[in-house]
């Protein structure tokens, strides 16, 4: 399992925070068989919001770092975007990303100082304790899950798919 882990800008991470911060009261509850507050009900892509265009070209900065790493490059764009809210004892069950017709890339960004951990693998379990600013890459069909949120302060991600469109091609 490649995952790929970089810290974002922190003054970007502040600005987006306060952004998204503003926006978490409005988000509603998701039934994805845990409990969990999203920003679905708002939009699908979070990142096409203009105030937030300077994460998403963090994010996609990243995102051609860990092509570099993988040595595998693609054309592609990001699908979709959400803001994940969890409450004390909110958690997310293990899942992936992976599509029947499309492969992406996935990718969580942190906001918050107190999140729980994020568990990758069901045999060889990665645990990855998140700090403010963390950004973590990863294949669509990486199982992954969200232990749940301890305390009272709430944990604040942002989940993104970067929908590959096209293997790039050298020239020879």
């Amino acid at each position: 399992m490649n995952i790929y882990r970089n810290k974002i800008n922190q003054d970007i991470i502040k600005t987006s925070f306060s952004i998204i911060d503003e926006m978490h009261l409005k988000m509603e509850e998701r039934s994805w068989n845990c409990n969990i507050k999203t920003s679905y009900n708002l939009t699908d892509n979070i990142l096409n919001i203009q105030e937030l265009w300077n994460l998403k070209f963090e994010i996609l900065n990243n995102i051609y770092q860990y092509m570099i790493q993988t040595g595998k490059f693609f054309d592609g764009f990001v699908k979709n975007s959400w803001v994940n809210v969890y409450e004390k004892g909110f958690y997310q069950e293990f899942h992936n990303h992976k599509d029947d017709i499309v492969k992406h890339i996935c990718g969580v960004v942190y906001f918050t100082e107190t999140s729980s951990a994020i568990e990758f693998g069901i045999d060889d379990r990665i645990t990855h304790q998140p700090e403010v600013g963390d950004i973590l890459i990863f294949k669509d069909d990486d199982l992954h899950r969200v232990l749940p949120q301890q305390g009272d302060n709430k944990r604040i991600s942002l989940a993104f798919n970067y929908q590959l469109t096209a293997i790039w091609k050298g020239i020879k």
